[in-house]
């Protein structure tokens, strides 16, 4: 027979594993606060709490209803995280907590040959075997969790038909343990049928993680492409504004030509005539297109962008071929070229050295089926990849990431292919599309 101080000494590990599991998981799905100090000081009131609560024998509906609470608290007091997403978590980890202890013991039951379950409740092997069972798939969760991460907020809309499955399948494994553990049940048929059940319990609660990670991954998706075509619509909108008062100013630019001509022929070449014709006509030719690509769209957005790089004292030289690529819509045409130029102008505005020029290089050309288009720019800030995507720096990087998003879709939509390349003072982005 084991010792009572053997017991003790167990029940302290095992709630401080549980409660380490808890606290890592915490640490995968939610960002953690700057405090670390607080952290560990509420971590260890866990373990004493929930310690005393086993020294005293409370009842453990009583505990799992203290440990949920007081996880809660732990939970919202050390992370930056929404009241919704952390009932969320609290609740898929007890779900699994009690999973995992439901399933141990029917693993005992049956490895044994046991026909009372009551028999694990004492302080004998058996209820040993059931402990260091339990704490072992709990503590599989580790690795799952360093790949699956929830980095993202519980909407109000996915808190009901998330929370209700997951509430279902706790009250069903706390009736199931009562029912095993009714005195008089000792046959070991049950045993089986319990086992049986919890097994697919626990194969219910893994699918049902499953399926809440894809609701919110499909809703997050969702939520991305309403606010690309948002954006883009916004773009293109504008940008078609601009094409409109292109037009004027270039009509206007084609009369006010023949209009110095004419005033020029009625008043004779004097040289106050010809030096005010000549101020006049150096204002009008100031109006004359930048750039030629064979897009108008395209036209006006280089010189809106070199415009804002003279602002910025960021060198600008585009040189594009647009001729072929008709089959582009306008639309995607707005999307690729106005997000990829103000991600190089921002990278160039982030460069404090002064050692470190900032220019920016737009090339695209036609070669064989393909149209190529290379974008250079200058930068100083680190570039953070994840899974071989480049992502954005920003620390709302949800929002700030729909540029990279929107250029990828357009550039997909006609099979095209983005390749980025960077060196420490660099970025280099490629982009093939091949020709219709």
């Amino acid at each position: 027979m084991l010792s009572s101080l053997f017991w003790k000494i167990l029940n302290i590990v095992t709630t401080t594993i549980e409660w380490y599991v808890f606290r890592f998981i915490l640490g995968k799905v939610s960002s953690l606060k700057e405090d670390k100090l607080t952290l560990n000081i509420s971590f260890t009131m866990l373990i004493l709490v929930t310690t005393t609560l086993n020294f005293m024998n409370v009842s453990p509906n009583i505990k799992l209803s203290t440990g949920v609470v007081i996880g809660f608290i732990f939970y919202i007091f050390n992370y930056e995280v929404s009241i919704l997403k952390s009932i969320v978590v609290c609740l898929i980890y007890w779900m699994l907590l009690l999973s995992f202890d439901s399933i141990s013991a029917g693993i005992v039951l049956t490895i044994n040959s046991i026909s009372n379950v009551n028999k694990i409740l004492n302080n004998n092997i058996f209820r040993l075997e059931l402990i260091i069972i339990s704490k072992l798939l709990l503590l599989s969760l580790i690795p799952i969790f360093k790949i699956f991460r929830l980095q993202v907020d519980i909407k109000k809309r996915d808190f009901i038909y998330v929370c209700i499955p997951i509430i279902a399948n706790i009250l069903s494994i706390i009736v199931i343990f009562g029912y095993a553990f009714e005195e008089g049940r000792n046959s070991f048929i049950e045993n089986i049928v319990i086992f049986i059940v919890s097994s697919l319990l626990l194969l219910s609660n893994i699918s049902l993680i499953i399926v809440i990670h894809n609701i919110i991954r499909d809703s997050k998706l969702r939520l991305e492409n309403s606010m690309i075509k948002e954006k883009i619509d916004m773009q293109y909108n504008y940008y078609l504004k601009l094409q409109d008062n292109q037009m004027r100013i270039r009509k206007l630019y084609h009369d006010m030509k023949n209009h110095m001509i004419c005033i020029e022929n009625i008043y004779g070449n004097s040289d106050v005539t010809k030096n005010y014709i000549d101020s006049i006509n150096l204002e009008i030719n100031s109006c004359e297109p930048v750039f030629e690509t064979g897009n108008m769209i395209l036209d006006i957005i280089l010189s809106e962008k070199k415009s804002i790089c003279d602002k910025n004292n960021i060198e600008f030289f585009a040189d594009i071929n647009f001729l072929k690529c008709n089959f582009i819509d306008m639309i995607d045409v707005c999307s690729i070229f106005s997000n990829i130029l103000d991600n190089a102008i921002e990278a160039c505005n982030k460069i404090d050295d002064e050692n470190i020029g900032k220019y920016i290089r737009i090339r695209g050309t036609i070669v064989k089926e393909f149209f190529i288009l290379k974008v250079e720019n200058s930068k100083a800030n680190k570039i953070i990849t994840k899974n071989n995507k480049v992502i954005t720096d920003k620390k709302d990087s949800f929002l700030h990431g729909i540029g990279i998003n929107s250029i990828k879709n357009s550039i997909e939509k006609y099979n095209g292919e983005v390749v980025a390349d960077y060196s420490e003072d660099k970025f280099i982005m490629n982009i093939y599309i091949p020709l219709q």
